[in-house]
């Protein structure tokens, strides 16, 4: 007999190519069977999805989870696991000193499966929170900024980054570059070499940055709209109304374009641009912390939301938050799927329909005409909600 039954929803998986209305028996945190009709009878409990879309759980490629740790970041359970995001990457909250108990303390505490990207800094993002107009009331990170990052090696150890991911191979996927200039990229760039992992860099200091990044990559804030003080230019995926040729060439060569939505690296301007040339997101990632999970980011589904909007199917927009996240992090066939003997991670969905209104990181709005709105949440077998 199953443990669990969801029954009578719309599979969504395109890790198999489902799209239809099937039922997932679940046993011992496993999926057991994906079938057109299993008896409620074969089950001890049934959750009815009538109605509904079934996805395996979201995979959020970009957030900030180091919870009651790093001031900026949200609670993974209640911003993200109960909102269907049943496996979350945190993007560089914290660094080689500050690793240790976030894993200890936040990572294997909660019910939420969280792995990391390690920051390139040795502290980490300690000194964000926020705070406007700055987000930070600390005074040392301006020694990270300074022309030429005259300090970065200051603030960053290789070898005890190498050392920290080495130890934590089951957790951290790869290093991450954030905030700062050049230099620092180019240090995050050899710290991940040495480590034999992938880098994820923010999209800024374009299109000199891509010097610096490879196949599998991850180029995150993919639509952003930021003059960027310390290079002095828009300097993401265009400037001039136009789109950076070096954008096509990199997804060509397979390096991952990433949503990364935030609080200041969303713009419908700039995503209506990429979708109209041809530039749209491999990975669609919320970037929750403090400062958004009130608006205008809300949580994964919603920013999924504006991607059905953009046009994206509904196939794609699933697809891009948890088959593709899944290859990124090198998990798919475990996560991002709900084939038999998958790690039973399922999310619910309705669908509503009607107006919604939905912001960007600058304050601008469209009307969108459907909503995701998670109902129900498997994680690890068990029904969390």
């Amino acid at each position: 007999m199953y443990a669990l039954l969801i029954k009578g929803g719309f599979l969504v998986d395109p890790a198999q190519g489902l799209y239809g209305r099937r039922d997932v028996a679940i046993s011992r945190g496993r999926v057991a069977a994906v079938e057109r009709s299993i008896p409620e009878s074969k089950a001890k409990k049934t959750v009815d999805a009538t109605g509904m879309v079934v996805t395996p759980g979201l995979i959020d490629l970009h957030t900030h989870t180091a919870h009651g740790l790093v001031r900026l970041s949200v609670d993974p359970v209640r911003s993200c696991l109960l909102r269907g995001s049943t496996t979350v990457v945190d993007a560089g909250s914290t660094g080689e000193l500050t690793f240790s108990p976030f894993k200890k303390f936040v990572i294997e505490k909660s019910d939420a499966r969280i792995l990391a990207f390690l920051n390139i800094e040795s502290l980490g993002m300690l000194e964000f929170a926020d705070i406007r107009p700055r987000w930070t009331d600390q005074e040392w990170p301006r020694l990270l900024t300074a022309v030429e990052e005259v300090f970065a090696k200051m603030f960053i150890n290789i070898e005890n980054t190498v050392s920290t991911i080495g130890r934590n191979r089951s957790t951290i996927v790869g290093v991450k570059w954030a905030h700062h200039g050049m230099r620092g990229m180019g240090l995050a760039r050899e710290a991940a070499d040495k480590a034999r992992c992938r880098l994820m860099i923010e999209n800024h200091f374009m299109p000199q940055a891509f010097k610096h990044v490879k196949r599998g990559d991850i180029v995150t804030h993919l639509y952003h709209n930021y003059l960027n003080p310390n290079a002095g230019y828009y300097d993401g995926l265009t400037e001039d109304g136009k789109i950076r040729p070096e954008f096509y060439k990199a997804s060509r060569r397979g390096v991952i374009l990433d949503v990364g939505h935030g609080k200041g690296s969303f713009s419908w301007k700039v995503a209506e641009l990429g979708f109209r040339d041809g530039i749209e997101p491999n990975t669609i990632s919320s970037d929750l912390w403090v400062g958004n999970v009130n608006g205008p980011v809300y949580d994964l589904p919603t920013t999924m939301s504006k991607f059905l909007h953009l046009g994206m199917k509904l196939l794609e927009v699933v697809r891009a938050t948890t088959t593709t996240p899944a290859a990124v992090i090198g998990r798919l066939g475990e996560l991002g799927t709900l084939k038999r003997g998958a790690c039973a991670d399922v999310a619910v969905f309705r669908i509503k329909e009607g107006r919604f209104p939905l912001v960007d990181s600058y304050g601008k709005g469209r009307t969108g005409s459907r909503l995701l709105v998670p109902m129900r949440v498997v994680r690890g077998g068990f029904l969390i909600a």
